[in-house]
């Protein structure tokens, strides 16, 4: 048996009451009064061994890692301004100046024309730290200049520069055609690029799109057409109820003319009748009234001027009334029949004259001063007329028959009858 102690040796140790304990061989990996040798140990990730490792020794209750290990970068956090750098991961060391890069601060001071690449660049120096900005960046080939990022860093179209609509691609979306217009312009967009074929508008109410232009570039003025019921009838047209629907925006197309535009012909005239006027039957016997024109007025009536087109078949409308059948008031009698029976009016003042003027009826006015110079024969049969001032204002015309006195003694012809005013005579 393996370093095994006879069992006598063991009872007299025992019986002596001395130390019976014996050295042994200690295998790999196991522990000794001394600790642990660090041969035997395996650094954890991050850690490498000491460069004597194999000679030491952890004591016992110290950390093996600590003890026999020595920490690289790969365990180090960089402070501020420095950055991590995977090369330097196994490099034995625990220090920003050892596991990590300087960084180019923010307000790193650069050059005129060129600026600070940031606290997330490594460098220290102008050459590392500072790049040229975009205000001294040429932008071609379809890119072009974006004066708002003219401070910033910037060495790439993609970093200085916006896209025009030249290298926007709109194949994938249907109904958008490339808009020449726009090429050298700033876009990325179909609104901005592109024009719209007809087919993607919605055209607004009471309008709609002609099938002809679908696939044509336009815009919601250009592609989209009135229909008639959006248009308004002028005065004296009424909408055609079939034409609604249609494509029309004129009297031509969307409307009916009623009879308040039609011109009656011959003896008709228009009418005032509004349901009338609103009809769309254009015919004189739908659309027109008998006129004045076609009437003829009963006896003693004569036809009213300037009523000839109005529509009218009465005396009342179209006619006016004569002397004829005029009743005078009480001390008139109707003026001399044979010149005033066809004399348009219907008052005493145009009709009438005092009962008195029988006297001069079948007398002839003589113009002489009075009627001494008229001879017998003549004598009953003239007057008279004289011309006097009345109420010393206006002048008035008044008559006096003349009368023979022969029967009383005296051979001459006098103006003694009553003077009249206002009577009908024979000149």
């Amino acid at each position: 048996m393996k370093n095994s102690v006879p069992s006598q040796v063991l009872l007299f140790c025992c019986l002596l009451q001395i130390n019976c304990s014996f050295a042994k061989k200690i295998e790999k990996g196991e522990h000794s009064s001394l600790g642990t040798k660090c041969a035997t140990h395996q650094c954890s990730s991050g850690w490498q061994p000491k460069e004597d490792h194999l000679e030491i020794s952890a004591p016992t209750g110290t950390d093996l890692d600590t003890a026999c290990c020595e920490a690289t970068c790969a365990l180090w956090t960089c402070g501020p301004n420095f950055l991590a750098n995977p090369e330097y991961s196994s490099n034995i060391g625990a220090s920003d100046q050892v596991c990590c890069d300087r960084t180019c601060l923010d307000d790193f001071q650069c050059p005129i024309n060129t600026t600070t690449r940031g606290n997330k660049h490594r460098g220290a120096s102008i050459e590392e730290c500072c790049g040229p900005i975009c205000g001294v960046f040429t932008c071609t080939d379809g890119w072009l200049d974006d004066t708002s990022v003219d401070s910033r860093l910037g060495e790439k179209p993609e970093d200085c520069c916006v896209e025009s609509c030249s290298f926007f691609n709109f194949s994938a979306t249907p109904g958008y055609v490339t808009n020449e217009a726009a090429l050298h312009v700033a876009g990325s967009n179909v609104s901005t690029c592109c024009n719209t074929e007809c087919f993607l508008l919605t055209c607004p109410k009471d309008f709609r799109m002609p099938e002809e232009l679908n696939e044509t570039v336009g815009n919601l003025e250009t592609c989209c057409s009135p229909l008639c019921s959006q248009f308004s009838c002028p005065a004296g047209y009424v909408a055609n109820p079939s034409a609604t629907p249609d494509f029309g925006n004129s009297t031509s197309v969307c409307c009916l003319p009623t009879c308040a535009t039609y011109t009656c012909s011959g003896d008709w005239a228009n009418s005032t009748s509004s349901s009338k006027l609103a009809g769309t039957n254009l015919t004189d016997e739908t659309c027109c009234e008998v006129s004045c024109q076609g009437y003829s007025c009963s006896a003693d009536w004569l036809p009213k001027e300037g009523v000839a087109a109005d529509a009218g078949n009465t005396d009342t409308i179209c006619c006016d009334k004569t002397c004829a059948i005029h009743t005078c008031s009480a001390g008139l009698r109707k003026r001399n029949e044979t010149i005033f029976n066809s004399t348009r009016g219907d008052t005493d003042a145009i009709c009438c004259e005092p009962t008195g003027c029988g006297v001069f009826d079948n007398r002839t006015a003589k113009e002489v001063a009075g009627c001494n110079s008229v001879v017998e024969d003549a004598c009953e049969a003239s007057f008279v007329l004289f011309t006097v001032p009345i109420d010393n204002a206006t002048n008035n015309t008044y008559s006096v028959a003349c009368s023979w006195w022969g029967a009383k003694g005296l051979p001459v012809c006098r103006n003694t009858g009553t003077p009249l005013v206002g009577c009908t005579v024979s000149m």
